[in-house]
């Protein structure tokens, strides 16, 4: 059946015709009929996500991801990379500026799928010897977001070149994290033991990660992988139910994010998008918000 908001605004005049009181103000967000289709997070559920860019989970996760964040189980966020990309290099805009604009999107997209004001603590924690950066939401704390400030693939000005990340992960290279916040560099051996204090802190139940082994075409983003080989490296030996989403590799699939979900879906990417000015509207952001496709790994 599709999904009309008109249709549900018709029920809800019904319903105040009936009964003689306004329930608008009994609709906090404009999603309310999607929230209830959202699974539950089981019985001490604890959510840890693991992803290479800010709004990789939100186009790819969700809305397997939303569940947790808009009924109250713990969820917890982790950006390997800044997500800096190329801004900068063929506009005036700040790459660092844009790092943080990603952040705030993010934060947003976040806070309003909790159904609280947009508001959060911010602090500096260190996660098996490396600083990084620990984002909770003030009215919701079990909402937590990580950014670790490596550099983006797509970045030239890395030390190094482009795909840092997958060359720590491959070539066991040293890459100095983005910007001048936290200085020094990581290696894939330090990456994995940040991941490892970091499940230690948070005791996820379930895990979420990209595609470690993606196939077919158009091919995922460096990023992607390596950030799904990382979570994984570092969970070895964690009892937890691990479950993988494909990344780039899941546009030509058959839409399978339908109805309100769907509606759902993009009203949280457009909070995001209204901070990430290279986050344009198109053909490819319209197919990624209509599918998600994940399996159990473990």
């Amino acid at each position: 059946m599709r999904f009309s908001w008109r249709a549900l605004v018709a029920v809800v005049c019904v319903v105040v015709l009936s009964t003689g009181v306004c329930v608008f103000t009994m609709l906090p967000h404009p999603y309310t009929a999607a929230r209830a289709l959202l699974s539950l997070p089981g019985p001490g559920e604890r959510s840890v996500q693991v992803v290479a860019h800010p709004d990789d989970d939100l186009l790819f996760m969700s809305p397997d991801l939303f569940g947790p964040v808009a009924h109250g189980g713990p969820s917890v966020t982790i950006f390997l990379t800044a997500g800096e990309s190329v801004a900068g290099l063929a506009d005036g805009h700040d790459p660092h500026a844009y790092a943080r604009e990603r952040e705030a999107g993010v934060r947003a997209a976040y806070a309003w799928l909790a159904g609280v004001p947009d508001s959060w603590r911010s602090r500096t924690i260190v996660a098996g010897g490396v600083p990084v950066r620990l984002d909770e939401l003030d009215r919701r704390p079990g909402i937590g977001l990580v950014f670790a400030g490596l550099p983006d693939g797509g970045d030239p000005r890395a030390y190094g070149g482009r795909h840092a990340l997958t060359r720590a992960w491959s070539d066991g290279a040293c890459v100095r994290r983005f910007g001048s916040w936290i200085p020094g560099c990581l290696t894939r051996a330090q990456v994995v033991g940040m991941l490892r204090a970091l499940y230690a802190r948070f005791r996820p139940t379930v895990l979420r990660t990209l595609d470690p082994h993606p196939a077919g075409q158009p091919a995922d983003h460096p990023d992607h992988v390596a950030s799904a080989r990382f979570a994984a490296a570092a969970a070895t030996d964690l009892p937890v139910r691990t479950v993988a989403y494909q990344g780039y590799t899941v546009t030509p699939r058959p839409a399978n994010v339908m109805g309100a979900l769907r509606v759902l879906k993009r009203k949280v990417f457009e909070i995001y998008r209204r901070h990430d000015y290279r986050a344009h509207g198109g053909g490819r952001y319209h197919s990624w918000i209509g599918r998600m496709y994940g399996w159990q790994t473990r």
